[in-house]
């Protein structure tokens, strides 16, 4: 028998001695009976055990292992506690189990939920009943059932206005030409078909602003911006692009249009803040971003060239893969030393949600990262912005990266909720950040 396994049925034996809680508890959530409402009990059962997963210091057990100690019929509300408490102990070695019964009227599901928890020796249960309506009632039951469970309030994710935007306070941007005024200077430049830099449009206003339009055919545009990446074409004298009648065959539909900055150093440790300004006509779940992507160094795990050097260098994937291993090597090397840019990778995203149903300027303020510190694999950032779907004219200006002017020192990384996540590494071997 598996040693932990082992360990854990010693400790839920009568007469174990007294317990202290344990550092993890084992959870079982029994699908909820739901008669009349089909397999909303089924649903509702799997969405408390992803929660519960979620939670620190709680493991569940999955649903097959589950079916297969269920009672026949299910475990119903009528089930007695020395049952469940024997079921516990003696069948699935866990601390907790979880079941009830689910009924739905109209709109309004109500779920009746028992819990009987033996983590502490004594047998401890609670009965609840939990109500909920509309489309989103699974979920919003769930996550009150997890609260019951663990006995705390479920995890937050930080969200957009959380922080108030210190106005006046910011010091120096950290990327060039935010407001598009000294033309392409610390951006990678418009390509005068999806992006362009034109004449700010307000009223009483000079300057310019950056135009980004999505309603493009995206065949004649990839094949575009291929040409551009391999000096084949000229962003001064672009190609007519014009749209197609399904939309979804658009740039919009599909990889959306990127306007990128140059490279800006990055500080681990460190909390910043995006502005921006922009007007565009956005639709429920789609809205433009603003990318800040960290990249690191990756030239150490290359093994191969990018389209662009093999171009530079008059070779095609076929003749590079034909050619000695040494060689191989130090083209990648030399091209590396040339080139450090062309081997970043990303390790590292956060965007400022662009919602703006009114099609009016809005300004738009956040800070990242929402929780804790730079991580400190992150040597370099870029600014992306980013617009897709509706097709159609974004307007941005004022696009400008500053350090929170409120930090400090620096901020340790905080640890990812996922768990066994590792951050990519760049050294062969996994060794090294």
């Amino acid at each position: 028998m598996n040693a932990a396994i082992t360990c854990l049925l010693l400790a839920l034996l009568p007469g174990a001695g007294p317990a202290s809680a344990p550092a993890v508890r084992y959870v079982v959530v029994f699908d909820f009976c739901s008669p009349g409402a089909g397999d909303f009990g089924r649903q509702l059962a799997d969405s408390v055990r992803l929660g519960l997963r979620r939670e620190r210091g709680f493991r569940v057990i999955d649903r097959f292992t589950t079916a297969e100690v269920t009672p026949p019929g299910g475990m119903g509300l009528s089930a007695g506690e020395k049952t469940v408490v024997a079921m516990l102990r003696e069948k699935i070695a866990a601390h907790v189990a979880v079941f009830g019964q689910v009924s739905r009227t109209g709109q309004t599901v109500r779920a009746e939920v028992r819990c009987v928890d033996i983590s502490s020796g004594e047998p401890a249960a609670w009965r609840k009943v939990f109500s909920a309506e509309g489309q989103r009632a699974r979920g919003l039951i769930a996550a009150r059932v997890v609260e019951a469970v663990t006995g705390r309030a479920k995890w937050k994710p930080p969200e957009y206005g959380d922080e108030p935007e210190p106005r006046g306070r910011f010091g120096k941007p950290l990327n060039l030409n935010g407001n598009f005024e000294s033309g392409k200077v610390g951006w990678r430049g418009p390509d005068n078909v999806s992006t362009f830099l034109v004449a700010d449009p307000r009223p009483g206003r000079g300057g310019k602003v950056l135009r980004i339009f999505t309603d493009l055919d995206r065949d004649a545009w990839l094949k575009y911006r291929r040409d551009l990446r391999l000096g084949k074409a000229d962003p001064n004298h672009p190609p007519r692009i014009g749209t197609v009648a399904n939309k979804y065959a658009t740039v919009a539909g599909l990889e959306g249009v990127h306007y990128r900055s140059e490279w800006i150093p990055a500080t681990p440790g460190r909390r910043y803040w995006l502005v921006a300004d922009m007007k565009g006509k956005t639709a429920g779940i789609f809205f433009p971003k603003i990318f800040v992507k960290g990249f690191a160094d990756f030239s150490a795990l290359a093994d191969g060239l990018s389209e662009v050097s093999l171009h530079e260098l008059g070779l095609t994937p076929a003749r590079f893969a034909a050619l000695p291993e040494a060689k191989r090597k130090a083209l990648i090397a030399a091209d590396a030393r040339k080139h450090p840019d062309r081997y970043r990778r990303e390790v590292y995203r956060w965007y400022l949600a662009c919602r703006n149903e009114q099609n009016a300027w809005k300004h738009y303020a956040a800070p990242f990262p929402p929780r804790g510190g730079l991580p400190p694999n992150v040597q370099w950032l870029r600014i992306e912005v980013y617009a897709y779907w509706p097709p159609g004219e974004y307007l941005f200006d004022d696009v400008h990266l500053y350090a929170d002017p409120r930090q400090k020192a620096p901020v340790p990384e905080a640890p990812a909720r996922t768990p066994h996540y590792r951050p990519p590494s760049t050294r062969p071997g996994g060794k090294g950040p």
